[in-house]
């Protein structure tokens, strides 16, 4: 009986087709991957500027829609159209053009709410059966103030006979 031929196969050999990669390969493939993570670390700071504007807007919906309300509680009669605004307690007798600043704070963030209340028709303000009201909510410290800035419009009338 002859013995089994036995080929002894060199590692080489087996791996002839088998490549790894280059340094040059390796340093390439890091580099493109490097470029693309700086651009998604872009989109992620522009992301979070962009969602704390919109916390920055609801929050200051919130406050706009608050005071809008309390402005919708006053009784519209000649009286309280008459009497002077002031938050709380006033009326709704017209502001001047640049309307009443005041300052508020709403879930720790500090906001500035601009009240204007305007006479319809150029009437006085205890013959006015119609004012337009707007209130406008401002986060204070942001860089821009027209991304959290909000502003609300109404007018309230009453079924009185007036000149308006």
């Amino acid at each position: 009986m002859k013995p089994a031929k036995i080929s002894v196969i060199r590692r080489d050999e087996a791996r002839s087709g088998e490549r790894g990669f280059t340094l040059i390969e390796t340093t390439i493939a890091m580099l493109i991957m490097m470029i693309a993570s700086v651009g998604i670390a872009g989109l992620f700071l522009y992301s979070q500027n962009y969602n704390t504007g919109a916390n920055d807007r609801t929050l200051a919906m919130a406050v706009a829609q608050k005071r809008m309300e309390w402005l919708r509680n006053i009784s519209f009669d000649s009286t309280t159209r008459g009497q002077a605004y002031a938050y709380p307690g006033g009326g709704l007798g017209a502001t001047d053009a640049d309307g009443v600043d005041e300052a508020t704070t709403s879930a720790g963030r500090s906001y500035t709410v601009t009240t204007i209340i305007e006479n319809v028709g150029g009437v006085t303000d205890a013959n006015s059966t119609r004012k337009t009201i707007t209130i406008q909510v401002t986060p204070v410290g942001t860089t821009s103030a027209a991304i959290g800035r909000v502003t609300l419009i109404t007018q309230r009338s009453t079924l009185e006979s007036g000149t308006n």
